[in-house]
């Protein structure tokens, strides 16, 4: 039977990179570029496609993180009130301990194949005594970025 514990943090829900008008811009132009060559290949669904995608990216971009409550205790991680994720359905967790910033990440690793990996922000002073109770419970693994993370990051997306 695990120890009873609680800890509770507040975290945005995701990590936000200030974008100015340059990056915008530079957007804008590479989608310019990719639509042109669509439109010379006569491929209009790709056409399509690439404004869709250009608009997305453009409203994604700006859009800040909201602050999200996380829970965690002796069954699992609760995300607010919606989303609950039991150390059962987990293999493992990965910690960033390199990060310097104020927020450091908690990737976890589900059972599931198609289940994407959950990263979760938490407060740098938290860190500590957030590793130490999931440790005895989910194995831990070592941290890799992936190519997508390091492409995110790069981009400033």
């Amino acid at each position: 039977m695990a120890q009873k514990f609680e800890i509770a943090w507040q975290a945005p829900e995701f990590e936000y990179y200030e974008k100015d008008i340059s990056w915008y811009w530079l957007s804008v132009i590479i989608a310019v570029v990719v639509l042109s060559a669509a439109v010379w290949q006569k491929n209009f669904l790709f056409a399509a496609f690439i404004i869709f995608a250009e608009i997305l990216i453009l409203v994604w971009a700006g859009q800040k993180p909201k602050t999200v409550e996380f829970k965690l205790d002796e069954r699992g991680l609760t995300i607010g009130n919606r989303k609950f994720y039991p150390y059962a359905e987990m293999t493992g967790f990965s910690a960033d301990e390199n990060n310097e910033d104020e927020w450091r990440d908690f990737i976890f690793r589900f059972q599931r194949r198609l289940q994407p990996t959950l990263k979760v922000k938490t407060p740098k002073n938290r860190f500590g005594e957030i590793e130490k109770a999931l440790a005895p419970i989910v194995k831990k693994i070592e941290f890799e970025e992936s190519f997508l993370e390091t492409l995110e990051r790069f981009l400033g997306f």
